[in-house]
């Protein structure tokens, strides 16, 4: 990847898709432009480890309504963990001290908290929908200049804004 490609830190929202999982405001259009920043260099995603734990309760909540079998669920996890597209990271001490921080002040969202303050600790965008996060953040004076939904991301990339 290019040294000026910008590095995205993905919510889980983004990563659902891979399993068939329809996300609400996310379209098929919306999931090609991203796919396609990425392969042109202009994107590094980047995916928390701990996400999983998110991940696994949602697909297996969604299997039920839409039959996602385990082959689906196989190949999407094939894809997502050895496809190159995605590099998976851990948290750094720093990070959790933040998300720490967050959870005392009343963010109950524990996988949201670190995705946050993962983004922050390594200068990352966070792609989230997640207004209520935003919010909170606002609300007890972090930094949330870093935190974009698809469309905003994709608009700065196509317009070549510097982000953050």
């Amino acid at each position: 990847m290019s040294s000026t490609a910008v590095k995205v830190l993905l919510d889980s929202t983004y990563i659902l898709p891979t399993f068939g999982i329809e996300v609400v405001g996310l379209t098929d259009e919306d999931l090609l432009l991203l796919r396609e920043a990425g392969k042109r260099g202009k994107v590094e995603y980047y995916c928390l480890s701990v996400t999983w734990i998110e991940i696994i309760g949602k697909v297996c909540k969604e299997s039920k309504k839409r039959q996602i079998d385990l082959e689906t669920v196989d190949i999407a996890v094939e894809s997502l963990l050895h496809s190159g597209f995605y590099k998976w990271i851990q948290p750094p001490p720093q990070a959790v001290k933040i998300a720490f921080n967050l959870r005392i002040l009343g963010h109950r969202d524990n996988i949201d908290n670190l995705l946050y303050a993962t983004s922050i600790t390594n200068n990352m965008v966070l792609l989230t929908m997640d207004q209520k996060l935003r919010n909170f953040l606002e609300k007890h004076n972090y930094k949330t200049g870093n935190i974009l939904a698809h469309k905003q991301l994709l608009r700065k990339i196509r317009n070549n804004q510097q982000i953050n």
